[in-house]
């Protein structure tokens, strides 16, 4: 997010309140007007007031996000938050105590204006914020459990620096809802710029399934607790194939208080887990085991009915607290009530597709399947629990026998230029890193089995991307006419040559060897 730029600040103030007019600010348009000329009656030049409308329109601009209503009755910490949303979603906002107090300072200013007009009473939770924040030698930021003493002491009085600051709780598991809830605030911000709108429809699409039902209500809390539990750990970003949580640790831990990044560091150590409790060991513990790996660890007592609590099958992330060897529940757990055998056929079923990724990965783990296809788990849960379906995956997927390459060493030297023209194009049609990893595989695989005459390379990849795009999408495959435009080729080249590699490799819809995560799920939906 960028600031305007207009000649005039209160044509600026004008555009940008008319722009946003659906919005119910706690700011009127009147007040700042009247602000600004009280300060240009006081002799402030054209550049003074432009720099104060941009540092209230910042301000403006986080309490339409938040949903703030009353001002004056915001506390210390929620202008803290104020001032990191503004870090991460305004471009030109940088963490230093120089510009953060310089915008509590014109708010300061602003809210003397207001309290002479009795629009506003109350600025202590304003106060509060400046001496806190930008009162000694560095910017510091305020926990939301940070008490009312402790603000209004000094650094050397407290000892709220060298523990909040420097150290990590050791009670990790009580404090991490909140820690979450802090830190959601600047995924959100993050997450809402432009170049990640591609990424949240995707992901929204994977996420929903191909039946794509929305909750009747689309403010349903519990629909977007789940589906930011998926995107921010588990959803693999189209450039770099990396989660959203390790692309946001990459762009801004920098900006981060240093206990929130070791707060962001054991979040990224979470792994997803479907575990049910085995036997209560305490009032205050439970004994889980892991369904995948069969695993025992202990998490605390959820103090449910105990018969209740036997019937249901979780899946969400923990992590392990290193200390005491413990595993705590974080973010969003989600339940499911089902019968000990409705229990063993999940678990057949997700057997079954760990042995489905291990065709394209030999070696690979139960942390591999579900760091790839924790959403096809989520899926595979549902559709055998709430959809009352026998079984979502094929027997006979997993007992093909695949052709194999006679000269897999010739492949990759000999049709470099093809591979290029795929990680060129694939991006284009929507497809994301790690399907261009499939496809450049799917043709090594082709190229290995004899002798190709490339005589064109773009007419090959065209042809790979449309064979890859039939086995993982179907009904939505790329068209052949949007390849052959864009790649410039003939339509007939890329279908005689698709027919090439369906007939040499054997290749069939949701074929293991190249199938994706879109592929996955949608072959859950599909079984005949």
């Amino acid at each position: 997010m960028t600031m305007t730029n207009m000649k005039n600040v209160y044509e600026e103030v004008r555009v940008f309140f008319d722009e946003e007019s659906e919005w119910d600010i706690a700011i009127k348009r009147e007040w700042i007007e009247g602000f600004l000329r009280q300060k240009a009656w006081q002799g402030a030049n054209d550049e003074e007031l432009k720099d104060a409308w941009r540092n209230l329109q910042m301000f403006v601009l986080y309490l339409a996000y938040s949903g703030e209503s009353v001002v004056d009755e915001m506390s210390a910490s929620e202008y803290s938050l104020a001032v990191e949303w503004m870090i991460v979603q305004i471009e030109d906002f940088k963490p230093t105590i120089k510009k953060v107090r310089h915008l509590l300072a014109v708010l300061q200013d602003f809210y003397g204006y207001l309290a002479t007009k009795r629009i506003i009473v109350e600025t202590a939770g304003l106060k509060q914020a400046m001496e806190y924040m930008t009162g000694g030698k560095r910017l510091k930021f305020i926990e939301i459990d940070t008490g009312q003493n402790e603000l209004q002491q000094s650094d050397d009085e407290t000892g709220l620096s060298a523990k909040s600051l420097l150290t990590m709780p050791r009670d990790i598991g009580r404090i991490v809802g909140e820690a979450v809830e802090r830190l959601m605030i600047k995924f959100s911000a993050y997450f809402q710029q432009e170049n990640f709108v591609d990424d949240f429809d995707r992901a929204l699409m994977l996420y929903l399934g191909p039946l794509n039902q929305m909750p009747d209500d689309e403010t349903d809390d519990e629909f977007w607790l789940g589906f930011w539990d998926y995107f921010l750990f588990d959803y693999h970003l189209l450039a770099n194939d990396r989660t959203p949580l390790v692309q946001f640790n990459i762009d801004c831990s920098d900006r981060l208080a240093s206990e929130e990044r070791k707060i962001l560091q054991e979040l990224m150590g979470a792994k997803f887990t479907v575990f049910y409790v085995e036997s209560v060991l305490n009032q205050d513990w439970v004994e889980c085991v892991n369904l995948l790996t069969d695993e025992k660890f202990r998490l605390p007592n959820p103090n449910f009915d105990y018969k209740l609590v036997k019937k249901l099958l979780f899946y969400g992330h923990v992590f392990l607290q290193q200390e005491e060897r413990e595993l705590v529940m974080i973010n969003f757990i989600t339940s499911v009530e089902i019968s000990s055998n409705l229990r063993r056929r999940i678990k057949e079923e997700l057997i079954r597709q760990k042995v489905m990724l291990q065709v394209q990965q030999p070696d690979a783990t139960w942390n591999d399947f579900v760091e790839r296809h924790a959403n096809a788990v989520r899926h595979t849960i549902d559709l055998l629990a709430t959809w009352a379906r026998v079984n979502v995956t094929s027997y006979a997927q997993v007992e093909r026998v695949f052709p194999r390459p006679v000269s897999p060493d010739k492949a990759s030297a000999a049709n470099s230029e093809v591979s290029e023209l795929i990680d060129q194009f694939m991006p284009k049609f929507g497809y994301s890193c790690h399907d261009a990893v499939l496809a450049r595989k799917l043709w090594q695989d082709f190229a290995g089995m004899g002798t190709v005459n490339v005589r064109k390379p773009a007419a090959w990849a065209s042809a790979v991307i449309y064979a890859y795009s039939q086995i993982n999408t179907g009904d939505a495959e790329v068209p052949a006419e949007t390849l052959a435009e864009e790649m410039a080729v003939s339509k007939s080249s890329i279908s005689v040559n698709r027919a090439k590699m369906f007939n040499v490799l054997k290749l069939e819809r949701y074929d293991l060897r190249y199938l994706s995560e879109e592929g996955m799920v949608a072959l859950l939906y599909d079984l005949q």
